[in-house]
C-alpha cells in the first residue's frame, strides 16, 4: 500500500513512489551534470581527486573510511561541492584551530521548518558565534554541580533495574534500557520533567526523544546528500514547499517537544512573576541567558569582543532559546546512550577491565550518592571511556567550510570547499594507535597521552566549536558506572548478542547504528545479593 507524504505535493495525491522516482531523475540530471559540465577536481590543488562513484551508493562513512585506507591520509572528490576527506593533523590544526576564523561554518547543515535548526551545532557565521556566547555559561562547573542529584537519583534507578534483571536472569536490550536512563536525565536535568520509564514501557518524551531526526533507507540516504550539497534547492523544497519528505526533523516530534517547551517557559514566567524559586535545569539557565542578554542589549553596555574583535550581542530570540533545549534534547539522548551501550560491551567482553573499573570506584566513592569531586577522581573509569569514544564516536564525521582559500603545505582549500573531518579515522590512525582496533584503555594513561598529539583523540571536536556539552556528558557517563558497577557485572554467553567470540557491526545513518541490537547478561555483585 502506498503512503501518501505530507506537503504541497501531498494536496495533488503524491504518493511515496512518485517522489523516488522524481528522486532517482533528480540524481540522473545531477550525474550528468557533474559528469558532462563541469570539470573541476582537486588535482590542481594539490590533492589527489577520486570518483564520487567510488562513495555514493555505499554507506557514507565505509565509502570514506575505504577511500581513506585506500588512497591515503587525505583526498578529494567533488559532488556538487567540493569535498576534502582528511585525517591530516596538520591540514586539521590549521582548520579547527589555528585558521578558525576561515572555518566557522559547517558544511552540512538541516533545512527544517523546527526550531531545532537554530540549535548551536547547526549555525553558521555570527549566529554561531552570538548563541555559543550566549550558552556557554549554562555549562559552567556551578551549573554542573546543581544537576548532580538528578544525575544520582536516575543512576540509581538504573542500577536497580539492572539488579532485576539479574535476578530474573534476563538479557538487557542495552541500547534500548541505556536510551530511557538518558533520555529520563535530559527530562530531569534539562527540563525538570519527572519521567519514569526506565526499565518500562517508553513514555511520551522518550518515544520522540528517540525519532527527533528521520532514519531513511539506502536511496532516502543518498537522495539527502545531495540536497544537503544544494542548499538553494533543499531549503526551497523543505521552506517554500512545505515538503515534509525532505525536512530532516521529524513533524510531529517538532511539535511535541515545541508544545512542552512552551508550556514550561510560560510555567517559569508565572513562577517569576509571583516571586518563587525558579527551577534549578539548563532550561532556566538557557531563559536567564536571554533575560539578561536582552537587558543588557537594551542598554547597550554588555556585549563582549569575539575571536576576531568584533562585538557579539548577547541577544537569542524566542525561536532560538526553543532550538537550543530541543539540541540538548538531540545532542544528550542518542549520544550519551550509545556510548554507555558500546562501554558496557567493552566492559562484558573484557571482564578483566571490568574489575579494575569496580575496584578503582568501590575505592573511591565511598559513599552512597558521588559528588562531582568524587567522579573526578576516577581516573581508570575515564580512561576506559575515553577508550570507548575512541572507538566508537557517536558522531564519527564533522565538516566545515573555508570562507577563502588557503594553502598548508602542498595542499589547497580553495573557497567554499568543504573538509570533512573523520573523526573515527583520525582515532583508528595507527601512527597514533598501534594495533588500533584493540580495546586498550591504557592508551590514556597519563603517560601514554603526554606522548601524543592531542590532536589525536577528537570525539566531542577540537577548538572552538568542540561540544559545548562535552563535560556534562562525561559527568552524566562517570555517575552512571559508578551506580551500575556497584551493583552488577555484565558478561558475554552464548545466548547474548554478539556471543563470546562474535562482532558487531555498524551503518551510519547520520548517527551510527548497530545493525543488530546488543543483548547482555547482567549478574548481581556479591555486595548486592
Amino acid at each position: 500500500m502506498e503512503t501518501e507524504v505530507k506537503g504541497v505535493g501531498a494536496e495533488r495525491g503524491w504518493t511515496v513512489s512518485a517522489y523516488l522516482l522524481l528522486a532517482a531523475l533528480a540524481l540522473a540530471a545531477f550525474v550528468i551534470y557533474k559528469l558532462v559540465l563541469t570539470g573541476e577536481t582537486w588535482d590542481k590543488y594539490g590533492v589527489k581527486h577520486v570518483s564520487m562513484f567510488r562513495i555514493a551508493f555505499d554507506d557514507f562513512r565505509k565509502g570514506t573510511t575505504k577511500l581513506i585506507n585506500e588512497e591515503g591520509d587525505t583526498v578529494g572528490l567533488n559532488m556538487g561541492d567540493m569535498l576534502l576527506l582528511t585525517r591530516d593533523l596538520d591540514i586539521l590544526r590549521n582548520v579547527m584551530v589555528k585558521d578558525f576564523n576561515n572555518f566557522v561554518d559547517r558544511s552540512l547543515l538541516i533545512a527544517s521548518n523546527s526550531p531545532l535548526e537554530k540549535g548551536l551545532f547547526f549555525l553558521n557565521g555570527q549566529d554561531w558565534r552570538r548563541i555559543r556566547h550566549v550558552t556557554t555559561p549554562s555549562f559552567s562547573t556551578g551549573k554542573l554541580k546543581q544537576v548532580s542529584g538528578h544525575l544520582n537519583e536516575s543512576a540509581a534507578r538504573l542500577a536497580r533495574v539492572l539488579e532485576e534483571y539479574a535476578q530474573r536472569d534476563d538479557l538487557v536490550p542495552i541500547k534500548h534500557l541505556m536510551g530511557q536512563f538518558t533520555s529520563e536525565v535530559i527530562a530531569r536535568t534539562a527540563f525538570s520533567l519527572n519521567t519514569d520509564c526506565v526499565g518500562k514501557g517508553d513514555d511520551e518524551f522518550t518515544r520522540y526523544a528517540k525519532k527527533i531526526f528521520k532514519i531513511h533507507g539506502v536511496l532516502m540516504n543518498l537522495l539527502m546528500l545531495i540536497m544537503f550539497q544544494n542548499k538553494r534547492l533543499h531549503r526551497f523544497l523543505v521552506k517554500t514547499m512545505k515538503l515534509q519528505l525532505v525536512d530532516s526533523v521529524s513533524e510531529d516530534a517538532d511539535q511535541y517537544f515545541v508544545s512542552i517547551l512552551e508550556s514550561a517557559l510560560k510555567e517559569r514566567h508565572e513562577l517569576a512573576s509571583q516571586g518563587k524559586k525558579p527551577h534549578p535545569d539548563l532550561f532556566q539557565n538557557l531563559i536567564v541567558a536571554q533575560e539578561a542578554g536582552s537587558k543588557a542589549e537594551e542598554n547597550s553596555t554588555d556585549n563582549s569582543a569575539g575571536t576576531s574583535g568584533e562585538k557579539i550581542p548577547r541577544t537569542m530570540t524566542h525561536e532560538e532559546l526553543l532550538g537550543q533545549s530541543m539540541l540538548i534534547i538531540f545532542a544528550g539522548f542518542d549520544t550519551t546512550a550509545s556510548t554507555l551501550q558500546m562501554c558496557f560491551y567493552y566492559l562484558a567482553k573484557h571482564p578483566e577491565i571490568q574489575e579494575k573499573v569496580y575496584q578503582e570506584i568501590t575505592r573511591t566513592v565511598t559513599s552512597e550518592s558521588p559528588t562531582y569531586e568524587d567522579v573526578a577522581q576516577l581516573r581508570y573509569t575515564e580512561q576506559v571511556l575515553n577508550e570507548t569514544l575512541r572507538l566508537c564516536p557517536p558522531a564519527p564525521i564533522m565538516t566545515r567550510r573555508a570562507a577563502e582559500a588557503r594553502t598548508y603545505g602542498s595542499v589547497t582549500i580553495p573557497k567554499d570547499a568543504a573538509v570533512i573531518i573523520l573523526l573515527d579515522m583520525i582515532m583508528r590512525d595507527p601512527k597514533h594507535y598501534p594495533d588500533p582496533d584493540k580495546f586498550d584503555p591504557e592508551r590514556f594513561s597519563e603517560e601514554n597521552c603526554a606522548k601524543r598529539d592531542p590532536m589525536a583523540f577528537v570525539p566531542f571536536g577540537y577548538g572552538p566549536r568542540q561540544c559545548i556539552g562535552m563535560r556534562l556528558a562525561y559527568m552524566e557517563l562517570k555517575f552512571c558506572l559508578v551506580h551500575v558497577m556497584r551493583k552488577v557485572k555484565f558478561e558475554l554467553n552464548e545466548r547474548t548478542e554478539p556471543k563470546p567470540g562474535g562482532e558487531i557491526t555498524m551503518s551510519f545513518q547520520g548517527v551510527v547504528i548497530i545493525d543488530k541490537p546488543i543483548m547482555l547478561a547482567v549478574k548481581l555483585r556479591e555486595s548486592s545479593k
